[in-house]
């Protein structure tokens, strides 16, 4: 922070940087030295689901710094391939279980399924926060939106490199940057409408 309170820009924190005789890196250089150093996700178990689409081989992962577990849909084999179908999905408990028509999660669910069943191989990670499951979506702008955000692209990153994914073409229906996947070895390539 400046002296005035105000967040420091790069001009000024190269200035502190040179002042207090400190290196200066990127929020990037941190992620990846994060990575090399701690995991936040780790494998706990692998079974086999079966739906309408086919297939789908499901990968239980656990939180390491939080009571929560996260689960990705596979179908075919995806390890190492380039440009892969993904769809990451945080938990609508009112539209994935109940079918609320006030969120169409339950009918984005299915049709990423569907979607990457017909392209022959991809993966639908579900992200379940600890949180109730149901959130009011226009609050992604606020500052714990921001957050929520941002964790979730950190704990969906680290999912997809421990798939063996690299380059990926995403499902989504609000096309955005997301910021920090390079520091994981994640690239999307491609935002791909529902």
């Amino acid at each position: 922070m400046n002296d005035d309170g105000s967040m420091a820009r790069v001009p000024q924190l190269a200035e502190f940087s040179r002042r207090h005789n400190v290196r200066m890196i990127s929020v990037a250089d941190l992620i990846r030295y994060r990575l090399q150093t701690e995991r936040f996700v780790q494998r706990q178990s692998e079974s086999c689901l079966h739906t309408e689409f086919g297939d789908f081989k499901t990968v239980v992962y656990a939180s390491t710094i939080l009571p929560e577990r996260h689960l990705a849909l596979v179908h075919g084999e995806i390890a190492g391939k380039p440009d892969v179908l993904v769809r990451m999905h945080s938990h609508c408990i009112y539209g994935d279980v109940f079918g609320s028509v006030a969120c169409d999660c339950h009918r984005v669910v299915r049709s990423s399924l569907e979607h990457i069943a017909q392209e022959g191989a991809g993966v639908l990670v579900y992200l379940h926060q600890t949180g109730p499951g149901f959130r009011d979506h226009a609050n992604s702008s606020t500052p714990d939106g921001q957050r929520r955000l941002q964790h979730e692209s950190g704990i969906g990153a680290q999912i997809l490199s421990d798939l063996g994914l690299h380059t990926i073409r995403l499902l989504t229906n609000h096309p955005r940057k997301v910021v920090g996947l390079d520091a994981y070895g994640i690239e999307i390539v491609e935002q791909v409408p529902v």
